[in-house]
């Protein structure tokens, strides 16, 4: 049986109003406990691999809390995986003077096409790892999303 052409959209997004709210379940603090968090995921079923392409739109607010009388500089690692495997990459540095709450976000986002997926269910997952932090703060990430559009050719 032939599939048919076309396409289908599978979309994560999660919304948060205030990301300096850390009462705020949507909102994931970045410890040094916990560096890393997995902040999105959706699952993209493949039953043709050589006539099928996942673009994938991304996505994450990061911010920092909790700023020192200097200025500091903060590193956190945003990767796109597919089935636990890194397909990309950004190092997202950020120089910052201290300053009030609420000035330091940043917007990682990256557009990509998959022409690799494999058959069956392939998990794609938004990654990310706070490398270096602020002396005294914390790392926020708060509103993001992961959206996958599946092509058959």
């Amino acid at each position: 049986m032939e599939m048919k052409k076309g396409f289908f959209v599978v979309a994560d997004t999660v919304s948060v109003l205030d990301v300096y709210n850390t009462s705020d379940p949507n909102v994931i603090n970045l410890t040094p406990a916990n560096p890393s968090a997995v902040v999105s995921t959706v699952d993209v079923c493949v039953k043709q691999p050589q006539k099928t392409q996942v673009s994938i739109d991304t996505m994450a607010q990061i911010a920092v809390l909790g700023l020192t009388l200097m200025g500091q500089t903060f590193e956190v690692t945003y990767e796109l995986l597919r089935n636990d495997t890194v397909i990309a990459t950004i190092n997202d540095e950020m120089d910052y003077e201290s300053v009030v709450q609420g000035r330091h976000t940043n917007f990682p986002s990256f557009p990509l096409v998959d022409d690799n997926p494999i058959a069956g269910l392939n998990t794609y997952d938004i990654r990310c790892t706070s490398v270096t932090r602020p002396t005294l703060g914390f790392v926020l990430i708060g509103s993001r999303s992961l959206k996958a559009t599946v092509f058959i050719l």
